[in-house]
């Protein structure tokens, strides 16, 4: 080989010669949106490869306060996500619980439209929004004392408005003594305990309807998309969105114009069942709950387990905290304990 050639060999970037799909391949394993569009700023052939990925993982880091021009651009879209809190805020005062302003606020919704970054990414076929952590899980001193931590986790699925949701809580989550062995424990649930969960319940479908209220019209804009999972950094929520559901959305904003823009995702009339255990312990984590409870969530005018065609409890619940390994296999056990507890409570809920 003479100088020249050895020059030309060295000089010779690799990457060049791989074809345009392996390209494609590898940032569609990348995902994630931020490097995706650093790929696009090193060169025109990234850039014209890039966007054409059909999954995007999208973090969200927490605002900044000195960012203001967009909260001035959507200052209505701030008053819709305060109302949204306005049922919440009654509930709070009539269980005379301390208010958080942090934890409960979610006026800090509106930053997070993610239009400007997914405008590159037009033929995506699949979203993960991960929203920056909204309030946290404080650890409190237990009985025993050792640490517990609050548990409250759901998932949520939304069309042109709530199809489902599924909570899991508990007020303590904390380790289980060595020297104790406690026994799953089923009593009536009393009326402090159950105003505790009406709260929570509410609280978890105010912040699925923000989340909806938010996507709407990022999905009426991705022309290509199928799934959208909008969930934060604490893995708190999960609000769900499939194919059919997307179309929905679609289809219920024609022909309205601006009109769909100024309403908020409303929550219709609901059925609730609620399973309870006092005390739960949960052996794949060496872990008690004390006030377990899981909540299923259907819309009142239709979507029962009796209705032909629909999920059932199992069903959603499995579809919620189903996972194999890790936590999900950990959740899995408590849901499948707490259904087959013998109290379980049958509540309705008005629209709001």
């Amino acid at each position: 080989m003479d100088s020249s050639s050895e020059a030309a060999f060295h000089s010779d970037d690799f990457f060049d010669r791989l074809p345009d799909d392996v390209v494609l391949s590898i940032f569609g394993k990348l995902q994630d949106a931020k490097s995706l569009c650093l790929s696009m700023s090193a060169c025109k052939r990234f850039r014209s490869i890039a966007p054409q990925v059909d999954r995007i993982f999208l973090p969200i880091p927490q605002k900044k306060s000195a960012v203001k021009e967009f909260d001035q651009k959507n200052s209505f879209k701030n008053l819709v996500i305060r109302a949204l809190m306005k049922p919440f805020h009654l509930i709070s005062q009539m269980v005379k619980l301390k208010p958080k302003t942090e934890e409960n606020d979610l006026d800090f919704y509106s930053y997070y439209v993610p239009n400007e970054i997914l405008k590159n990414f037009q033929g995506i076929r699949g979203l993960h929004l991960r929203l920056p952590c909204h309030g946290n899980q404080k650890q409190s001193p237990s009985k025993n004392g050792k640490n517990s931590t609050t548990l409250l986790k759901w998932r949520a699925e939304f069309g042109r408005e709530l199809h489902s949701c599924v909570i899991l809580g508990a007020k303590a989550w904390a380790e289980k003594d060595a020297d104790e062995s406690k026994e799953d424990a089923s009593r009536v649930m009393p009326d402090d305990e159950l105003k505790l969960r009406i709260v929570w319940t509410i609280s978890c479908l105010i912040a699925a309807s923000a989340r909806h209220y938010l996507m709407q019209e990022t999905v009426k804009g991705l022309k290509m998309i199928e799934n959208v999972v909008v969930s934060d950094e604490s893995d708190q929520g999960r609000l769900c969105m499939n194919k059919e559901q997307i179309e929905e959305i679609r289809q219920s904003s024609k022909g309205k114009g601006h009109e769909m823009a100024e309403s908020r995702s409303r929550v219709p009339a609901l059925r609730m069942k609620m399973w309870y255990l006092d005390q739960l312990e949960v052996p794949g984590s060496a872990k008690v709950m004390e006030g377990a409870t899981l909540v299923v969530i259907r819309p009142a005018g239709g979507g029962g387990a009796e209705d032909e065609g629909s999920r059932s409890d199992a069903e959603m619940v499995a579809d919620a905290f189903g996972g194999e390994e890790g936590e999900g296999k950990v959740m899995g056990e408590a849901v499948r304990k707490l259904m087959v507890a013998k109290k379980c409570y049958v509540l309705e809920m008005n629209s709001f």
